[in-house]
This record gives C-alpha cells, sequence and structure tokens, in this order.
C-alpha cells in the first residue's frame, strides 16, 4: 500500500470515537432511481424517534415528511409531529423547492433537536418539514426524509450541514461520513467522524480526488477511467471513457444522461437481444450479460450482473440502468454499485476513497 494511503487511515479516527448510525434496507426496492438505505434517526421532544432518513450525498437538503403534509405522496410515509415537540421552532416562511424530474416539495424552514447515537445531549438543526409533495417518486420513497451530505458548503440560504456543524461543534473528530453495506446479512452502518478499520482491507484503500464542480453543484464527483463490459469468452468492450461520475448515497441505480445509459444498455443487452426485465422463471444468469468493470483512479471494480440488476419482487429483476431528465452529461450510480464497496466521503480533503469490505 502506498505510503501517503497508509498515513491517510492512521491519521482518520477509528470507530471508537465515531457516530454511528445502523444502515437498513428492504429485500425489494421500487424501480424508481432511489436509495432503499435509511437509517433511523429522532427529532423533537419528546423524541419521535421512528423516523427513517437517508444519509444522502446527493443534496444538501435536510427535510423530513410532516403530519401537516396531505397529498397523497405523503400517505406511505412516517411523519414528524411538530405539534408534539416542545422544542420545535419554525425558522421562516413557507417555499417551494424544485426537485426537476422528481417533482417538487413545499416546505416550512424549522428548527429541532435532533438525537444522534452516542451524544447526551441533543443538537439543535435547522432542517425542511415537508408539507406537500408532487410526483409519484416521492409517493415510492422507501425514506420519510433525507440529511443532506453535500461535497461543499453551498451559496446562498441552506439547511443546516450536519455533518459540517457536528464537526465545529467538535462532537466528531472529522467531517467524514462512511458507509458500509452487506446485502449477504442485510446489516449496515454509516459513521459521522472517520472510518471503521474493522470493515474493509487496508491494502484496497484508494483516495480518489475530487473533480472541480461548479458552484452550485452538491454531489460528489470523481473521474470515472472507464466503464466496460467483460464476457466470458474474454473479450472487453468500452462503453464508456473519462466521465464525470457521482457518488450518490441517496440514489440506486446508474442515472444520468440518456446518452451514457443507452451507450451502456447497448453492450450489455447485446442490441436489445437480452431483456432489461427478467420474471420467474426466468433468472438473470439465463443470459450471457458481462461483469461490469468500472475503473476509478486506475483501480478496476467488478459488478456481476446479479448486483447490477434491481429485485423488485419476490419474482422479477430490472436492469438498474435508469434515464434522468434534465441531466447533460451527468452520470452517478447509488447502492448498486456502493453496496459492493467500503466507501468513504471526505469533507475537508475533498475526496471520496473506496476499498474493498471484509
Amino acid at each position: 500500500m502506498h505510503k501517503e494511503l497508509t498515513s491517510y487511515i492512521n491519521k482518520t479516527p477509528d470507530s471508537n470515537n465515531l457516530l454511528t448510525f445502523a444502515l437498513q434496507r428492504p429485500i425489494y426496492e421500487p424501480d424508481n432511481g432511489a436509495t432503499s438505505w435509511y437509517a433511523k434517526v429522532g427529532l423533537g421532544t419528546p423524541v419521535q424517534s421512528n423516523l427513517r432518513f437517508m444519509i444522502d450525498t446527493g443534496t444538501k437538503n435536510t427535510w423530513i415528511t410532516s403530519n401537516l403534509c396531505s397529498s397523497s405522496a405523503c400517505a406511505p410515509h412516517r411523519k414528524f409531529d411538530p405539534a408534539a415537540s416542545g422544542s420545535y421552532k419554525k425558522d421562516g416562511n413557507p417555499e417551494t423547492i424544485d426537485f426537476g424530474a422528481w417533482g417538487s416539495m413545499t416546505v416550512t424552514p424549522v428548527k429541532d433537536l435532533i438525537t444522534l447515537p452516542g451524544i447526551a445531549d441533543a443538537v439543535e438543526i435547522a432542517f425542511d418539514m415537508a408539507t406537500h409533495y408532487t410526483g409519484s417518486q416521492f409517493q415510492e420513497l422507501i425514506c420519510d426524509g433525507g440529511i443532506g451530505i453535500p461535497c461543499h458548503i453551498p451559496a446562498g440560504p441552506n439547511s443546516t450541514l450536519i455533518l459540517n456543524l457536528l464537526s465545529k461543534k467538535g462532537l466528531i473528530p472529522a467531517t467524514i461520513a462512511s458507509f458500509w453495506y452487506d446485502r449477504e446479512t442485510l446489516k449496515g452502518e454509516v459513521q459521522f467522524g472517520g472510518v471503521n478499520i474493522n470493515k474493509f482491507k487496508k491494502d484496497t484503500f484508494n483516495v480518489i480526488e475530487l473533480m472541480d464542480f461548479p458552484p452550485d453543484q452538491e454531489c460528489w464527483i470523481v473521474k470515472l477511467d472507464s466503464l466496460n463490459g467483460l464476457f466470458a469468452d474474454g473479450s472487453t468492450k468500452n462503453m464508456l471513457t473519462n466521465v464525470a461520475f457521482a457518488l450518490d448515497t441517496g440514489s440506486s441505480q446508474f442515472k444520468g444522461d440518456p446518452k451514457f445509459i443507452n451507450a451502456a444498455k447497448k453492450v450489455i443487452t447485446n442490441n436489445g437481444q437480452y431483456p432489461e426485465v427478467i420474471q420467474s422463471p426466468g433468472k438473470v444468469s439465463d443470459y450471457p450479460y458481462p461483469v461490469l468493470e468500472l475503473v476509478l483512479n486506475g483501480i478496476s471494480y467488478k459488478l456481476p450482473p446479479e448486483k447490477y440488476f434491481i429485485q423488485v419482487s419476490e419474482d422479477e429483476w430490472h436492469l438498474a440502468f435508469h434515464f434522468l431528465a434534465d441531466c447533460e452529461n451527468e452520470f452517478l450510480v447509488g447502492t448498486t454499485f456502493l453496496e459492493t464497496v467500503y466507501t468513504v466521503f471526505d469533507f475537508d480533503n475533498r475526496c471520496i476513497c473506496l476499498a474493498e469490505p471484509k
């Protein structure tokens, strides 16, 4: 392992003084491109503790569904009750946040106490209390809200960035969020403040610098050296080369510009000869799909077909490539890839680190 990588791990706090959230997900996931990962976090006084938050590296927004929302898109979600919290404070006037193809969210800026694992006293944060959604995607979300972990502090008004707030208060030793998930056991964890050295192989630690980004960019973007298809006959077909690539814990599938998605689908399905949806008694293994190879910072990461097809029900699987409207030249991935690696998002050092999980 390179000397600088050894130094990075040695200087990064281990799991003994970090905030650790249990990371959960259902067995099956909706085909809407959103993450199925969530952590339960408490809000208010007394604590409303059954709320499911995505820990989202694809946005600056921290928000929660409230019981003031009466639209059908709110119906499936657990809801925060502001009237039941003695520490609730309104912090602004209602506004609408546009999420593009995802629809919009009407919110009221508020403040309340968030209860975090390992911290004796709750911490006051600012967040958006959702009172209305448009778009079916919000209705299909597994989570009830989200905690934004953007790559830098956005310009203009924004919700409290929790990771940065905790660091400034001295409650965590570093502005780092790390993620680990094991699909075999359906168990995982999110840690604020550093890494858990017991969850990954040190000699595989890959430090990838972030690309320069525009002031309004919230996602963590690195250069994808290449995306290739590796076939059983030993041949390789290139799909993409030198593409800006976001790792987004708020997403599930490969998503983005249709030209990127179409290039990948063309290779994977052999120009449409193999299906994108498989139903029982059919199996993913019935077709000679390639192994996907992602090359990041010169390191190869491989996804067999059963990893890049998502299971939406007991007897149905979908190819995890999703068009994203209004995303010209954008390409990203979430849990489809992130469930195969240990991932570190380091705010101050402007990098993402990947390692092979133990």
